[in-house]
């Protein structure tokens, strides 16, 4: 809306077209309205204005989003069988973020503290307006869905984004409050889903087995490019992204590696709540970039230099052990999953591995293809150790080749042997 010659002139989209038109009613922004007028170029000389509620606005909204046309026919950073059965879900989404920039609607943008949902969050930025913040957990917990209507839930028809993480039924009861106050949501994410939440989810686990590795940061950019983003600009973050969750489905180079490493680095000391503006002022000063690279690579290497190693050998299969107590601390870098990759991709070469490292209540899981060929899987092994080890182990998950146990504190070396048994017994 703006004021017009002392007059309430507002912007009216149908999808497809444009009009103006002024109205001395109170219209909120991202509204859902009819509007019944004679129709001049692109002006309505209005007759009626009604502001459409519940099943009117809804179907309204239905048609709007038909009508909008989006920049692809296909998948565009990546062609593969499982992007191409991936692509409704792809294109809807993209319908949806072309038709809540075109609304003007409020859209709040949550995205997983990591080199993934920052690349991830930097694309969907970039085709529609969003408030975003830095999400470190794993879950969509009731208490951040009350934090959240309590910030937007006054706001017309506001959509929510979860990027990167919140599909599994641990977010559900968070994600059930979001329903009940009318709010939208959309979930990206590439962790295994769980029963419930998958049906709500843009999720590759809903075409593949093996879908850990379309990472959320290539979800993100593959919708952004259907929106309308330059496919170069897009494709370098998608590399990016990929490189920072050691995926291999978008070739990615030293460059992409050195940005990833930063952007993690910067998560990691960084709280809940940050946000993008933050990432991009580091991203842009070559100075502090370098500065910060090197300080993160001298801090993995000296924290890996401190770590004694322990392997036990089951036929071909190596399980490579070590303990992260004295090593990692709560809130600093390295982090426990960086020390742990950093000690994997040294040993990579040494036939089927596993390699676990561990503190006083985690366990941080990396698996390499043959280990995976064998039939092992990181969240396949944290599903089986919740089973057998409930009264020890409170949670875990993760993807096929890399995830986390939580156990309870003080009996990190208790489930530690028995998965190392389990693992043996494969």
């Amino acid at each position: 809306m703006r004021y017009f010659s002392g007059k309430k002139e507002y912007t009216f989209i149908d999808g497809k077209n444009r009009y103006t038109f002024q109205s001395e009613t109170e219209i909120p922004q991202g509204s859902l309205v009819e509007v019944e007028g004679e129709i001049n170029g692109d002006v309505i000389n209005t007759s009626l204005v009604i502001i459409l509620e519940g099943k009117e606005a809804d179907d309204a909204y239905q048609k709007i989003k038909n009508n909008v046309q989006i920049g692809a026919d296909a998948p565009s950073l990546l062609k593969d069988e499982v992007t191409e059965k991936l692509w409704p879900q792809l294109k809807e989404a993209a319908r949806k973020l072309i038709c809540a920039r075109k609304l003007g609607r409020m859209v709040l943008l949550r995205f997983h503290g990591d080199a993934d949902g920052v690349c991830g969050a930097f694309a969907i930025n970039e085709v529609v307006r969003c408030k975003s913040y830095q999400q470190n957990a794993v879950v969509y917990s009731v208490r951040d869905a009350l934090r959240d209507i309590s910030g937007i839930g006054q706001e017309t028809r506001p959509l929510i984004i979860l990027l990167d993480f919140g599909s599994s039924d641990q977010s559900l009861d968070g994600l059930k409050l979001l329903e009940a106050a009318g709010i939208e949501y959309m979930i990206i994410d590439h962790h295994p889903p769980g029963k419930e939440v998958a049906k709500r989810a843009i999720t590759p686990f809903s075409v593949t087995d093996n879908g850990s590795k379309y990472c959320a940061g290539y979800l993100a950019s593959e919708i952004a490019v259907a929106c309308g983003m330059e496919i170069e600009k897009a494709m370098g973050l998608a590399a990016t992204a990929c490189s920072g969750d050691k995926s291999n489905i978008i070739e990615h180079g030293e460059k992409e590696v050195k940005k990833a490493l930063v952007l993690d680095f910067l998560a990691a000391h960084t709280s809940f709540g940050n946000n993008l503006e933050f990432y991009k002022n580091v991203m842009d000063k070559a100075e502090l970039f370098y500065s910060i690279s090197n300080q993160a690579e001298e801090a993995i290497d000296e924290a890996v230099g401190k770590v004694r190693i322990k392997e036990t050998k089951e036929g071909d299969l190596n399980i490579v052990h070590f303990a992260l107590e004295n090593i990692v601390k709560k809130g600093e870098w390295p982090p426990a999953g960086k020390i742990t990759t950093r000690i994997f991709e040294g040993k990579m070469n040494d036939g089927p591995l596993v390699v676990i490292g561990y503190n006083e209540r985690t366990l941080i899981l990396r698996l390499n293809a043959e280990a995976e060929k064998m039939g092992l899987g990181a969240n396949l092994l944290a599903e089986e150790m919740q089973k057998c080890m409930g009264d020890f182990v409170e949670g875990g998950g993760g993807h096929i080749r890399a995830g986390a146990i939580r156990g309870r504190e003080g009996f990190a070396k208790e489930v530690l042997n028995q998965l190392i048994e389990k693992i043996k017994k494969n």
